[in-house]
């Protein structure tokens, strides 16, 4: 496996664009390509490390740093005039990651998520007949299931550790639909992972989710881990459990290994 920093656009200059953690498995290849988006505390080694897993079990991944460009000078500045945020924040700086997050719009991560997709099913090793999978944590989950939405016709799977908000947005919406609003267009298979511990994310939430997409007859499974918080996967912090984030992979491999 191969890894390292890449810019998804590919006019470069010497202000990264789009840039991305690109991980890539041992082999010629083709291989089924999945995207990864972070959580609230960014592009951190712990997310890299996922891609990273995903590439071991013989997925092409792509991590965008969705905190690269802000929203708010990102399409109207000139490319050499585009300041940037910290790509990651520590975990000991959660109210400026907090913060962060706040100022990601819908909009801005759909634009990112749009050109991860673009790019990954461009690749020579990457195989995307059916399309590719998305997987993102907590805030990443939300918009991993929202582009998956907005993304039906290459978008094969999805997988959404405790990504709160898809009943509503977690920030001002500014007059768009929530991402559970549009699950009529989803066609990929989703699996929606929960911690009950979690007081993020409420029991009427998860059931909201799963009683709409039971409506609309989609194929999904959500699971819930009875000893678990918000963010039980990051080995980094002392909310990871063993045992859920295990259950976890598996199930995701497993999904990701059937449809793509």
């Amino acid at each position: 496996m191969r890894s390292g920093m890449i810019d998804m656009e590919s006019n470069t200059t010497l202000v990264q664009c789009y840039p991305a953690h690109e991980a890539v498995p041992d082999g010629e290849g083709p291989f089924p390509a999945v995207i990864v988006a972070h959580d609230r505390f960014g592009l951190s080694p712990h997310i890299r490390g996922v891609a990273n897993r995903l590439a071991n079990s013989g997925f092409y991944a792509l991590a965008p740093g969705f905190y690269a460009i802000p929203t708010s000078v990102a399409d109207v500045a000139p490319e050499f005039m585009r300041p940037t945020l910290p790509i990651r924040f520590g975990y000991d700086d959660e109210a400026r990651a907090d913060d962060a997050a706040s100022m990601l719009s819908d909009e801005r991560a759909e634009n990112i998520f749009r050109q991860a997709i673009v790019y990954a099913m461009g690749r020579g090793k990457v195989r995307a007949p059916r399309g590719v999978g998305l997987m993102g944590f907590a805030m990443g989950g939300r918009q991993a299931f929202l582009a998956a939405c907005r993304n039906p016709a290459e978008v094969a799977a999805c997988v959404s550790f405790y990504g709160g908000g898809i009943t509503g947005s977690s920030s001002p919406a500014h007059g768009r639909p929530a991402p559970l609003d549009l699950a009529a267009d989803l066609r990929a298979s989703v699996l929606l992972l929960y911690g009950e511990l979690d007081t993020t994310i409420s029991r009427r939430e998860r059931e909201a989710v799963r009683d709409r997409l039971t409506a609309l007859g989609k194929d999904f499974r959500i699971e819930v881990f009875h000893d678990a918080g918000r963010d039980f996967f990051s080995e980094e912090i002392d909310a990871h459990r063993i045992h859920a984030s295990k259950v976890a992979w598996d199930a995701t491999l497993a999904l990701f290994r059937r449809c793509l």
